[in-house]
């Protein structure tokens, strides 16, 4: 998914020092009686080019999950991640792109669909401002 690009208009005022990243996504089937077995992984991204941003320097977070319960019900990746300096400088430029991958060694017996939604993405910024 993605890259998307963000732009914004930084205030000069601001320096950003940090950012953290707080994410959730889950997975549901949409195939009844369907099993699964495996797990998923989910990768966040960010950096400031869009022709590299899935290159592992930009990897901002990373999970994985067993999905065997996913014939249950909702099955969710979330954590906590620290942004890197280069990934705080892309932040200040005004100018950056986020994306995310989805992967893993996931079957099931039958064909099935599994969907994914992002239910949190949050990025906390941390910096200091000059008067």
């Amino acid at each position: 998914m993605g890259p998307v690009e963000i732009r914004y208009t930084p205030d000069s005022r601001v320096n950003l020092t940090g950012a953290a990243l707080d994410y959730k996504v889950c997975f549901t089937s949409e195939t009844p009686g369907a099993s699964f077995q495996g797990n998923l992984s989910y990768t966040a991204y960010l950096g400031g080019d869009a022709g590299t941003l899935f290159q592992d320097a930009n990897k901002l977070a990373e999970g994985s999950q067993d999905i065997s319960a996913l014939s249950t019900g909702a099955v969710c990746v979330e954590g906590q991640a620290q942004a890197t300096a280069a990934q705080v400088q892309a932040l200040q430029s005004g100018t950056f792109y986020v994306g995310a991958r989805i992967s893993g060694d996931a079957t099931s017996a039958q064909e099935a669909t599994v969907r994914y939604q992002t239910e949190r993405f949050l990025l906390r910024l941390s910096g200091t401002v000059r008067p």
